[in-house]
Order: structure tokens, then sequence, then C-alpha cells
């Protein structure tokens, strides 16, 4: 039982929010719910992912398809933790991932790199 306000809340997305039903997704029950009585609290919400086949936009699309009020900044993935960490560095990524997320680094220069990046 907490016994304070927690500072912040990070949330699993598949399983916790939605589920696929016959490649459909479909929020959980009472998830919408409980997810819009914490928006409102004022508690910061994170939702987690580890999907890297699927860019954050195109999750945050999906969610708000079936109901959540959600922006892709709202959701930390594999590809986000990646496109940052190569931003921050300055880094040149050589990419081999999924063409669903390629564009996501669209933004780095390409030439000579100096890491690798496979999802």
């Amino acid at each position: 039982m907490l016994t304070k306000t927690p500072l912040g809340v990070l949330c699993d997305i598949t399983g916790v929010l939605k589920n696929s039903v016959e490649g459909q997704d479909k929020a959980i029950k009472r998830s919408l719910e409980a997810y819009e009585r914490l928006k409102k609290s004022g508690i910061p919400v994170i939702l987690c992912t580890n999907e890297s086949c699927c860019s954050t936009g195109r999750l945050a699309d999906n969610l708000r398809n079936i109901g959540y009020n959600v922006t892709s900044r709202d959701i930390i993935s594999p590809i986000s933790v990646i496109t940052q960490v190569i931003q921050d560095n300055h880094y040149k990524p050589y990419v081999l991932v999924n063409d669903r997320v390629s564009p996501e680094f669209d933004q780095f220069e390409q030439g000579k790199p100096d890491v690798v990046v496979s999802t």
C-alpha cells in the first residue's frame, strides 16, 4: 500500500492497456477509465513498451483509435531510447531495423557509421 502520492507511474501497454484480439487492438476492460483517472490526478504517466517494430507515433495512433488520449511523447520504446542515445552522443548509425521504424532514423547522418543499430 502506498503511503504517499507517487511521483509518477510507468505503465506497460500490451496486456495492461490493450490486447490484440484477432489482429485488432482492444482496450482492456476498465483500463481506459483507470488511465484517464491517473491523467486527471496530475500524476505523470509514462507508457512503456518493448515493441521494436513500431514507432511511438504509430503506437500512439493505435491507442488513440481505441480511446486513449495519448501522444507519442507519452511513450517510451526501444526505438525512442535508441534514437535519443544516438542524438545525445552525435553517433552516425548503421541501421538494421524493421522497415516500419526505419524512418525514425532518417534524421541521422548515415555516412561512415560509428554505431550499429539492430532490433
